[in-house]
């Protein structure tokens, strides 16, 4: 049952009254960028509004969306939910394999929608599937624990090939703005043995790593920017927000909408970009390796005003030709 506040906020407007039709896919065109995003929508705040971030940008054409890690079948009513107010039903969700039976606020923002529902097919046969479909012209941007990327690896060790790019939100090189020295990142460490399979596979691969989200954080005038905006998928990030915010002076990390932003202009946003022979060991460290490491592109030194004016002009459809 919805609290009060909650039923205010993501009841009293309908997607009609706010012009829903603004947000309906755009037409192909030969230029866009094919994507997939795979994530754990539901736990922190940043995984919706990255799927956002991807929704509201039209030269990115969604061609799924697959659901990893914990309550999967919880978290895609979330991702659906976000689709059809974004006027994009058509985008498929695939619900990966389920790790456990966890609940969190967020979830009851979408426990009763109904209007759409995930495709029978598994996250790790659309992935597989998707990318053979259109070899070469897809990039994966991979924002939570790598049970899915695993799964499709385990059944195609070759898929590899068939993505332009694999960008990650994950790992810790050097430091972050939470600790001087390296730690085990949530999306490595929750799935290590997921993780040791991708990073071990040759994929062209980058990552976009703690070293930079961390330096990242969400203002509350960035809020409000968003907040004004009122659009549906604006006002359903602002739910979301609220069912996350554990404190009022809580501020989300923008970990995952970094890694959508290297996707939409590669380089754009990061003073500087390494290429190192990376391991994921037992522990769930990502560890530089010279020896066994596949070679990875890091993402380092957030150009972080530049990252936060084209991530809120994408929001609020103010397109600044990134």
């Amino acid at each position: 049952m919805k609290t009060p506040i909650c039923a205010l906020l993501c009841g009293w407007m309908t997607a009609a009254s706010l012009g829903l039709s603004c947000f309906a896919a755009p037409a192909a065109t030969p230029g866009r960028t094919k994507v997939i995003l795979d994530t754990d929508i539901g736990g922190d705040i940043d995984d919706a509004w990255a799927l956002a971030f991807i929704l509201a940008r039209p030269e990115f054409d969604l061609l799924g969306v697959t659901i990893c890690d914990g309550n999967t079948p919880a978290r895609a009513k979330i991702a659906c939910k976000l689709l059809h107010l974004a006027g994009r039903d058509q985008i498929p969700v695939a619900v990966g394999r389920k790790t456990g039976d966890g609940n969190d606020y967020q979830f009851s923002w979408a426990e009763d929608f109904t209007a759409v529902q995930p495709i029978a097919q598994l996250a790790a046969d659309f992935l597989v599937e998707t990318a053979r479909k259109h070899s070469g012209d897809v990039t994966l941007i991979a924002v939570g624990p790598l049970q899915n990327v695993a799964d499709a690896l385990r059944k195609d060790p070759g898929l590899g090939r068939h993505f332009q790019r694999v960008v990650l939100m994950s790992g810790n090189i050097y430091s972050s703005a939470w600790s001087k020295n390296p730690i085990a990142e949530w999306n490595v460490v929750s799935s290590t043995q997921d993780a040791q399979v991708v990073y071990a596979a040759g994929l062209p691969l980058t990552i976009v790593p703690l070293d930079s989200t961390t330096l990242v954080t969400l203002k509350e005038e960035e809020r409000e920017r968003v907040r004004a905006y009122r659009s549906p998928l604006t006002h359903a990030l602002e739910c979301l927000y609220r069912l996350w915010l554990a404190s009022p002076g809580s501020r989300m990390t923008l970990h995952d909408q970094m890694a959508v932003a290297e996707t939409a202009s590669p380089g754009a946003f990061f003073g500087k970009r390494e290429t190192l022979p990376l391991v994921v060991d037992d522990q769930g460290f990502t560890r530089i390796d010279r020896e066994h490491g596949q070679p990875v592109t890091v993402c380092l030194e957030p150009k972080r005003d530049a990252f936060m004016e084209f991530y809120l002009g994408q929001l609020t459809r103010q397109h600044l030709g990134q």
